[in-house]
C-alpha cells in the first residue's frame, strides 16, 4: 500500500469522540439508581454558593426601628443621671449663708489677722531683739497668707469681705442673733475684762468701742506700740500679741466646732495649733527679757 492509499484510509475513518472513562461528553451520567443530577462542578463553586446564601440572609435583618427601640431608653437614662448629678453637685457646692459661721469666721478672722500683721510689722521694723523680730516676721507672713485663703473663700461663695453685720454675731448661736442688743458674743468672750486690763487696756479703764473682736488692741494701744522702740517695743509687742492670739484661738475653736465646710474647720484647727505654739514662744521671750508673763 502506497502513501496515497494510507491517506485516503485515514480520512475515511469517523472522527474520534472526546470521552472520559468511556462516557461521551454531553451524555447523561447515570448510576445504579438512575441519573445523577446537580453535581457541583468544583469546591470553589460550592463556597461561592454559600457566600451568596449568607448575603441573602443578611439582607433580611430586622427593620431599623426594631433594632433601635432601646435607644430612647438609654438617652432618657443618661439625661436622668446627668440631671441627678447636677442636682447633687448644686447641693454640695451651695455657698454658705451670709449669716453662717463659715462666712462670719472668714470675714472677722481676716480683720483680726490684719491687726496682727500690722503689729508684727511694727516690731519687725523697730524691735530691739532679733529673735522677737523673727517671730514677728513669721506671724506677719503666716497670717497674711491665711487672709488670702479666706478672701478666696468669700469670693468663691459670692460674699463680700466686709459686712454691715455686727462683728462676732456668728458666734452668738445658730440664728446669728445676739439676743441682748448685740453684746452676747462679746461678753461671752470676756472682752475688756481682767486679763486684758493686766496686758495694758485703755487708759480710762473702761471698754473701748474700737475693740471689735476678742483680743484685739485698741487704737490707743496701737498708737503706743507705734511710738515705742527697742526693748520697750519688744515687751509691748509680745504682751499685745499674746492677748491677740488668745482671742483668735477662741474664734478659731468655735469655727472648728461649728463651721459646715471641711476646709473652714481644717484651717481653724491649724490656726489653733499655730497660735498656741506662738504663745508659748512669746511667753518664753518675755521671761528672757525679764518682763512679766502676759
Amino acid at each position: 500500500m502506497n502513501r496515497a492509499d494510507e491517506d485516503r484510509g485515514a480520512s475515511a475513518m469517523p472522527p474520534a469522540s472526546n470521552t472520559t472513562d468511556g462516557v461521551t461528553e454531553g451524555s447523561e451520567v447515570t448510576g445504579a439508581e438512575g441519573p445523577v443530577a446537580d453535581l457541583p462542578a468544583d469546591p470553589a463553586t460550592d463556597s461561592a454558593a454559600g457566600t451568596a446564601a449568607g448575603s441573602v440572609a443578611a439582607d433580611y435583618r430586622a427593620p431599623v426601628w426594631v433594632r433601635l427601640w432601646w435607644t430612647p431608653l438609654v438617652l432618657f437614662a443618661v439625661v436622668g443621671l446627668l440631671a441627678a448629678g447636677a442636682g447633687i453637685r448644686a447641693l454640695i457646692d451651695r455657698p454658705p449663708a451670709d449669716s453662717s459661721v463659715d462666712v462670719g469666721f472668714a470675714r472677722d478672722m481676716s480683720e483680726h489677722h490684719s491687726q496682727a500683721v500690722q503689729m508684727a510689722m511694727v516690731e519687725f521694723s523697730h524691735g530691739g531683739d532679733a529673735a522677737i523680730r523673727s517671730v514677728a516676721q513669721d506671724i506677719a507672713l503666716g497670717q497674711q497668707r491665711e487672709i488670702g485663703i479666706m478672701a478666696t473663700w468669700l469670693s468663691g461663695w459670692g460674699r463680700t469681705e466686709t459686712s454691715a453685720r455686727e462683728p462676732m454675731a456668728w458666734m452668738a448661736g445658730d440664728s446669728g442673733a445676739t439676743g441682748d442688743g448685740g453684746h452676747s458674743a462679746h461678753e461671752g468672750m470676756g472682752m475688756g475684762t481682767g486679763a486684758e486690763a493686766d496686758a495694758g487696756a485703755t487708759d480710762a479703764g473702761s471698754a473701748d468701742t474700737s475693740v471689735r473682736m476678742p483680743g484685739m488692741a485698741s487704737e490707743a494701744e496701737l498708737a503706743r506700740l507705734a511710738a515705742a522702740s527697742g526693748r520697750d517695743l519688744d515687751i509691748q509687742f509680745l504682751t499685745l500679741m499674746i492677748r491677740h492670739h488668745r482671742g483668735g484661738i477662741e474664734m478659731a475653736q468655735y469655727a472648728w466646732l461649728h463651721a459646715d465646710s471641711d476646709k473652714v474647720r481644717t484651717l481653724a484647727r491649724v490656726m489653733v495649733g499655730n497660735q498656741d505654739r506662738e504663745i508659748t514662744q512669746m511667753q518664753a521671750d518675755l521671761e528672757r527679757l525679764g518682763a512679766p508673763r502676759a
